[in-house]
């Protein structure tokens, strides 16, 4: 752990933290040459309990391993034997995470309330104010799950609690002009 006493912040760098399964990455070989990328953390405090394996970062926290970042206010991360990550929770106003993909056109970036990571699924989980963005394509809804490794996309109805919600997608075709991306704190940048 390194202090850096001019920001009043805390900068950790986790080697092998998450060999096994870095963070939202938006495609198969992505995930592959991340995974021996190291990990960085910025936060303004860190809470660390290496009993239950829980890390646990607060105030404008920045996560990045190779091309994949995340901001948010609160970040905890499960692990197991602190070599294996099992769950990343990011909580914000909103939480937001970007994937550069190795593939033109493919990158990836999602932002809501709270973002799941469940490692052993490869599922991202983004609940409250959802958005979500591969490409061109745009999802926007309540919640929307996103298991990378298999490319599906799941949001509305079929995932909501109680069956509430509803998604709004754009779908661009490959060749037309693509529509903006939905600004924060409301949906009302995207277009039908």
């Amino acid at each position: 752990m390194f202090w850096n006493s001019d920001m009043g912040r805390v900068s950790l760098l986790l080697l092998g933290l998450c060999l096994s399964s870095p963070l939202l990455a938006a495609d198969g070989q992505a995930a592959k040459s991340q995974r021996d990328e190291p990990i960085f953390i910025e936060s303004d405090s860190l809470s660390i309990d290496d009993v239950k394996g829980i890390s646990t970062y607060q105030g404008n926290v920045s996560f990045r391993q190779g091309s994949s970042s995340l901001r948010s206010d609160k970040l905890v991360i499960y692990s197991r034997n602190r070599q294996e990550v099992e769950k990343i929770v990011a909580t914000g106003k909103p939480a937001h995470f970007d994937q550069k993909s190795e593939e033109p056109g493919k990158d990836a970036w999602g932002e809501a309330l709270r973002i799941d990571y469940i490692a052993a699924k490869s599922l991202v989980i983004l609940d409250g104010d959802a958005r979500f963005r591969q490409g061109e394509n745009q999802f926007t809804g309540n919640r929307i799950e996103y298991e990378s490794d298999k490319k599906v996309v799941r949001a509305g109805k079929l995932v909501a609690p109680e069956g509430q919600g509803r998604v709004r997608i754009v779908i661009q075709p490959h060749t037309a002009t693509p529509v903006p991306a939905p600004e924060s704190g409301g949906e009302k940048a995207v277009q039908p």
